[in-house]
């Protein structure tokens, strides 16, 4: 069975033009909309729709944007944490003795080679 992907011609269309309109000192970019043009050519109802435009972090709100946006982020991360599945004190403990016995072996390891290799350079040198 096949879908049919035609578009219904009932649905009015819709322009989409973009402008730049001044406004003060500043300059905000607008949608222009153009609902319900007709097939001959003749616009429709026009509509304008404010998009902010991207500027500089901290250009727009000052100190009140900053401190909004640092409760945002910690609200956020203590929601993420709640989220984190924290060791036992057991499985902590045995992690961490994997870690150190780890770390021991290999100095030990790294120590032997650095020993070898001095006494190979002075045989060499002399």
């Amino acid at each position: 069975m096949k879908k049919n992907n035609r578009k219904s011609k009932s649905k009015k269309s819709l322009k989409k033009t973009k402008t730049n309109v001044a406004v003060g000192a500043a300059s905000t970019s607008m949608d222009v909309v153009n609902k319900g043009a007709k097939p001959d050519g003749k616009p429709g109802r026009v509509v304008q729709k404010k998009t902010p435009k991207a500027g500089k972090p901290g250009e727009r709100g000052g100190a009140s944007n900053l401190f909004k946006t640092v409760g945002l982020f910690l609200r956020q991360a203590k929601v993420e944490l709640k989220k984190v599945k924290w060791p036992t004190r057991k499985e902590l403990i045995a992690s961490t003795v994997v870690v150190i016995v780890l770390t021991i072996l290999i100095s030990i390891y790294l120590g032997l080679i650095d020993f070898g290799l001095i006494k190979i350079i002075k045989h060499v040198v002399g």
